[in-house]
């Protein structure tokens, strides 16, 4: 729950809870402050009676529905206001109670008048008291009642002004670019708001200081293994030549040059995932066309599949994606060059490019072993590779071409998924853009 909404139920909640207690204490004072004005007024009626000398039979004009009395004479009724009433109505002493006749309760009052030696009884209903009581509290809290929905929008609305400064550096961390690691402006925040920018700034310095350490360290070590490596390969291969005729030194040379190669291999990939790195991705997006990249990359790596006799086939529609040419080079590279390297000699490889719910889809399958469901989701790992080092297929590898090209799906917004190839038997391989969109510019 948000805070806002969190602030406006407790403080309407409040309200309303107040409110109501009020109506309660205000109906229980409208109650008392009834009964006395009426006992008050049932008082005055009986002075009044008494004053008034009033002839047996004589009716006095009173509203029987408001009113009722009775003059007693030595327990004899002489007078009543209404005939239907020939008991005596309360008991015949001084003072205040509550009767029930006439289908109701009735507040009485009992009058004796020593001159006359008579008893003046005078009675009226309960209900009366009741209904003054309630429409008297209920023209008081109708109108609070009422402007609780007012003082809900009204309260919603102080906090959200209140919570402005958070809204607005909310807005603030969300519109940042990921390589955006400057500093907030703590001097118009808010007086709460700015321990939390400082704590933030601090992060955010922190991080910066962290990013730039792993690239120095991925970029200077990438680097700096590249020329001592290259070195080595040809001293490598001139020994090789030397040592040709030896076949216990030339065995020996061949994994010295796989293992040199692996190192290599290694440190371009090291370069190629610094580079795609998201703070350091500076690609401009443009109109690409799958079938014209799919091409470039296959007969980029044409060599390595025709040294294994293998058969790789394009089908499929022209799909046309926004995004960075150089990078989706590298993603396509890497799965088909996967593809190659762990199908057998003779095998075959297809790149089908088709369009699914107006996604456009490249998927690259082959007739390889394949990889076991239970690995799917580790292979995406850096430096992880089924098998670890004892890799069946006896192909040289870091772990890493799958991470980079995971890696730059994600740049796109695009989706890498694995699967068993219903046609090849061998592992399936699906790349999912976004929906199809077209860059004007």
């Amino acid at each position: 729950m948000s805070i806002r909404r969190y602030l406006t139920l407790i403080l309407v909640s409040v309200i309303t809870l107040v409110t109501f207690a009020s109506a309660i204490q205000g109906y229980n004072s409208s109650m008392q402050r009834a009964a006395s004005l009426f006992d008050n007024e049932l008082y005055s009626l009986a002075i009044i009676l008494s004053a008034t000398a009033i002839k047996p039979g004589q009716n006095v004009n009173l509203n029987e529905v408001d009113f009722v009395y009775q003059i007693w004479h030595e327990q004899t009724l002489i007078n009543t206001s209404n005939p239907q009433v020939n008991q005596p109505i309360a008991t015949l002493s001084v003072g205040f109670g509550e009767n029930n006749f006439l289908a109701q309760r009735w507040r009485t009052y009992s009058h004796w008048l020593e001159s006359d030696q008579q008893w003046i009884v005078v009675a009226q209903p309960l209900s009366r008291r009741y209904e003054l009581a309630e429409s008297v509290i209920l023209a008081a809290v109708t109108p609070l009642v009422l402007s609780i929905v007012l003082l809900a929008a009204l309260t919603f609305w102080i906090i959200s002004r209140g919570l402005q400064p958070l809204t607005a550096l909310s807005e603030a961390l969300r519109i940042k670019k990921a390589d955006d690691l400057s500093p907030l402006p703590a001097q118009q925040q808010a007086a709460e708001l700015v321990p939390v920018v400082d704590t933030l700034n601090q992060l955010l310095e922190r991080l910066d200081a962290a990013f730039l350490r792993e690239k120095r360290f991925a970029s200077d070590a990438a680097h700096e293994l590249r020329t001592p490596l290259s070195v080595l390969q040809i001293n490598a291969h001139n020994l090789a030549l030397t040592l040709q005729d030896d076949q216990t030194a030339s065995g020996n040379m061949a994994f010295l040059q796989q293992g040199i190669e692996r190192m290599s291999h290694v440190v371009e990939q090291i370069l190629l995932l610094n580079r795609t790195n998201p703070e350091q991705f500076r690609g401009h997006f443009v109109n690409i066309n799958l079938s014209n990249l799919c091409q470039h990359v296959i007969a980029n790596l044409y060599p390595q599949i025709d040294q294994k006799q293998q058969d790789i086939e394009l089908s499929g529609e022209t799909q046309t994606v926004v995004g960075d040419a150089f990078s989706l080079t590298i993603l396509l590279q890497n799965l088909i060059s996967n593809a190659s390297k762990y199908t057998p000699h003779g095998g075959r490889i297809v790149v089908n490019l088709k369009t699914l719910n107006q996604h456009p889809v490249v998927s690259v399958e082959d007739s390889g072993p394949g990889i076991e469901e239970t690995e799917y989701s580790r292979v995406f790992e850096r430096f992880y590779r089924v098998g670890g080092d004892r890799h069946s297929s006896d192909v040289p590898g870091c772990g890493l071409g799958l991470a980079i090209a995971k890696h730059i799906a994600v740049l796109h917004k695009a989706k890498l998924s694995l699967r068993r190839s219903q046609t090849l038997g061998g592992l399936g391989v699906d790349l999912t853009f976004a929906a199809a969109e077209v860059n004007d510019g």
